[in-house]
């Protein structure tokens, strides 16, 4: 990570990242496929609750950040004394917090989706899957210690190996607990519906929890058990300290899409529907641009930690390359292909002002995906280099001060309807970025990574 061509370096680490995001976004996706099949109401109330759920989990990202920002430091300036205290103090934290928000959420989920604007049988189908989901909260908090651990060494390759596992667990099980009888199979299942789709997730989450832990225990250089922790107020302190920007920037951002999507309710449950389909479909298309971003915090950090500040300005200057070739291919595979690729969600002869939305908002997201790739890059580098409040400001911006405020905007001040919310996409994705470009090149970045 500290020598060697770049090229392939920035390859070797990020290419096990992007199976591993595509394969994690397959977890949504598999869901939304199966309960598409049971009816609109139950993919869109599957997709409203994921603000929600994203918000809680924010913090537990937040502290994984900080902690592969902090070990990759630390391995590459060749602190080992420092490495097995932050990795048991990170467990610890996201352990305790994690079990925490884990009854919080379960208690308080009828009244934040209530307040979300949810009602009715939708509401009782949102809250059901919303609840179960934040059983299996837990397993997200401890896994994304073992995630940092694994990520700051750089062997991503066991983490896509695992998600693999967890994935195809969900996958499997996700018709047997939706289903009463399993299309094509003639098989009983168990007719769950919605909350069968809730259940097979945990579980899987399980699944990646335990593999996380073992694997980390047989291949990592770090290793780390919760009954031998010994806390250390300090190194909690400098996990967190870090880990704040991050996760308020997490936290604000789902927050934004909590409000995004009251607004988008309210233009009707098609529209709502059409702008889940997509977010999952341009979550597939965008996971080699978002692998390379994951890539760049570890090796930012090692490099930075190392003091090589010219390699790691050039690591970032080849990633943008990487990402923008990367990005020209995924946009022309959404143009191109998108009647076949709205099928895979729209049953044929279906609604059509819901095919219409979702073809509409499916060729905004083609130009939408290349400042996505963009804004991964520059908060991969942020993270890297520790300064998590410049990825906070980004991620908060994005959504509070531009997209919200357009959104508002052309919906009381035009009769553009559900194109605005797809105009207000673009418009706030490129705007971020080009902020974050004048931060990168404003700063000194020798200084601003000492840790």
């Amino acid at each position: 990570m500290i020598r060697g061509p770049i090229m392939p370096v920035i390859l070797t680490i990020s290419a096990p990242l992007m199976l591993n995001n595509l394969v994690r976004s397959l977890y949504t996706v598999a869901d939304g496929l199966y309960l598409a099949q049971l009816s609109p109401e139950d993919f869109a109330a599957s997709s409203f609750t994921w603000p929600l759920n994203f918000l809680f989990i924010s913090i537990g990202m937040g502290i994984g950040v900080a902690s592969t920002a902090l070990l990759a430091h630390y391995l590459g300036s060749k602190q080992g004394d420092k490495l097995q205290t932050y990795a048991d103090n990170s467990l610890l934290l996201t352990f305790l917090i994690g079990i925490f928000l884990s009854l919080l959420g379960f208690v308080t989920s009828p009244i934040l989706l209530t307040w979300m604007g949810g009602e009715g049988q939708f509401l009782a189908k949102a809250n059901l899957y919303l609840k179960i989901n934040f059983i299996g909260l837990v397993f997200d908090f401890a896994f994304f210690t073992y995630q940092a651990i694994l990520n700051s060494q750089g062997k991503t390759k066991v983490m896509t190996m695992i998600s693999a596992c967890s994935m195809l667990v969900n996958i499997i099980l996700d018709p047997f607990f939706i289903y009463k009888e399993l299309p094509l199979l003639n098989l009983n299942g168990l007719g769950w519906g919605i909350a069968g789709a809730a259940w097979a997730t945990v579980i899987s989450k399980v699944v990646l929890y335990l593999l996380a832990v073992w694997m980390v225990n047989q291949q990592s250089d770090i290793r780390t058990r919760l009954r031998e922790i010994r806390f250390d107020w300090q190194t909690c302190q400098d996990i967190l300290r870090l880990a704040l920007p991050s996760s308020l920037g997490y936290g604000g951002s789902s927050l934004g899409f909590t409000v995004m999507n009251s607004l988008i309710t309210s233009y009707g449950t098609n529209t709502l529907a059409a702008f889940s389909m997509v977010n999952r479909l341009s979550d597939i298309v965008m996971q080699p641009q978002m692998g390379i971003g994951m890539a760049l915090t570890a090796l930012i950090g090692q490099n930075m930690g190392a003091k090589n500040y010219d390699r790691a300005a050039m690591i970032f200057k080849r990633s943008i390359q990487l990402i923008l070739v990367m990005s020209i291919m995924a946009s022309l595979v959404m143009i191109f292909f998108k009647q076949p690729i709205l099928s895979l969600f729209i049953k044929e002869g279906s609604d059509l002002d819901l095919w219409q939305q979702a073809n509409e908002y499916l060729t905004y997201t083609a130009f939408i995906i290349f400042f996505m790739g963009l804004y991964a890059a520059l908060n991969g580098y942020f993270q890297g280099c520790g300064q998590t409040k410049y990825s906070m400001f980004m991620t908060i911006g994005r959504l509070w001060l531009i997209r919200v405020p357009i959104v508002l905007a052309l919906r009381y001040f035009s009769n553009l309807g559900s194109t605005g919310i797809w105009i207000s996409m673009l418009i706030s994705n490129l705007l971020i970025v080009v902020w974050g470009f004048i931060i990168y090149w404003r700063n000194d970045w020798h200084e601003l990574s000492k840790l």
